[in-house]
This record gives structure tokens, C-alpha cells and sequence, in this order.
């Protein structure tokens, strides 16, 4: 799948993500290099389990609104899909999207502690669906939404010196990623109906201009 043009927009968003400066922070922005791993599994797609594996890398930015809240804009690539082995049948779905997760954070023990809810609407850039090690002819834009755009998320971030933290992070699509919704299951309601990405991750954060 080639990458679309309307990744063009998010650019000036990892501008704003890399912009703050120690001098111009004065403790009220900080910024954070993001890693690590995420398990996945697609709900409606009659398989179980957190068993695709991939990674989730990439940047954000705080700005306090008020202590001790935070609102965090963050830009990432991230790896999304599942796995399925139904005894002698093996099907691995690899989504991939560059998203932009917005959330309102809480900091708690004096900033050590990073609570956040939000959403991380995003872009499919690249997807491939194998079954027993032998790639679909069907194009792979023709099964899945270039778009996901209400995935909730939830994250939770301890750091353990002023600049290196341990994040998890749980994500879960409320809208269908695929355009094949004759089959699998629903949320919300029941016209929204298809499959959804679900993903667990954890991961290292180095976090700049930490106060």
C-alpha cells in the first residue's frame, strides 16, 4: 500500500510534538521519546488472544493546563493486527498506522505517576494478510479503512528517574477497520458492525525538559 497524501498533515504535528525548548517550557511543556512492543488481536475476525505481535515507536508533548493536569498530543507508527491458528490453518493480519493519540492526563506523586484517556485517530499505511506464510491476492486497501478514527485509548506511565518511565497502554477501535462488514461483530450499535483493532502495549519512555 503506498502512503497517502494525507499523511502530509500530520508533519507539522511532529514539528509541534519536537518544538518545546528548555527556555521557552519554563516547566509547563515536556516532551517524551516513545518504544516498545504491542500485542494485538482483532475482535470480529473469530480469533482470541493478544497473540500479533509488533511495536509501537515515536514522540510526544504535554502542556499543563492546570496542576496536575496535562493534555498529551503525541505522534507514533504503530503496529496493529492478529494472529489466528485454527488447527492446520494459519492466518496473520499486520495492520500498520501512523497515529496521532490525544489525551487528558493526570500526573500524580509529584509527576512521576502519568494517568491519560483520549483517543489515537490514524492512517492504515500498510497492511498484509498471510494465510499459511502466503500473502492474499486480494489488494489489501480493498479490506481495510484507510482510516481508524475513534480507537479509545488508556495509558498509564510510572517514571522511575526524572527522565526514563515504563508505559502500558490499551487501545481499542469503536469503529469498523475493515469494509467487509457482512460478517463479524458489533460496538456501540448494531449498523456498526465488522472488525475492530484491540491492542495492548508496553514500552520504555525518555522523557526531555522534564521538570
Amino acid at each position: 500500500m503506498h502512503t497517502h497524501p494525507h499523511l502530509l498533515v500530520l508533519l507539522p504535528l511532529l514539528a509541534l510534538c519536537l518544538s518545546g525548548t528548555p527556555a521557552k517550557s519554563q516547566g509547563r511543556f515536556d516532551a517524551a521519546l516513545l518504544g516498545g512492543a504491542t500485542f494485538n488481536q482483532i475482535d470480529g475476525d473469530r480469533s482470541g488472544g493478544y497473540s500479533q505481535v509488533g511495536f509501537r515507536a515515536g514522540v510526544g508533548t504535554s502542556y499543563e493546563l492546570g496542576t496536575p493536569w496535562r493534555l498529551v498530543v503525541e505522534i507514533a507508527f504503530t503496529q496493529k493486527g492478529s494472529h489466528i491458528d485454527n488447527g492446520g490453518f494459519e492466518r496473520r493480519i499486520a495492520l500498520n498506522y501512523v497515529e496521532v493519540p490525544l489525551l487528558l492526563a493526570y500526573d500524580a506523586l509529584g509527576g512521576r505517576l502519568r494517568i491519560g484517556a483520549g483517543v489515537a485517530p490514524a492512517v492504515l499505511v500498510g497492511a498484509r494478510v498471510t494465510d499459511d506464510g502466503d500473502q492474499r491476492n486480494t489488494p489489501q486497501e480493498n479490506l481495510y479503512r484507510r482510516f481508524d478514527w475513534l480507537p479509545l485509548t488508556a495509558s498509564l506511565r510510572y517514571n522511575f528517574t526524572r527522565n526514563l518511565g515504563l508505559e502500558m497502554r490499551y487501545q481499542m477501535s469503536l469503529l469498523s477497520v475493515n469494509t467487509q462488514t457482512a460478517s463479524g461483530t458489533y460496538r456501540l450499535w448494531h449498523n456498526n458492525k465488522g472488525c475492530f483493532n484491540r491492542m495492548i502495549g508496553i514500552g520504555l519512555t525518555y522523557t526531555l525538559f522534564a521538570k
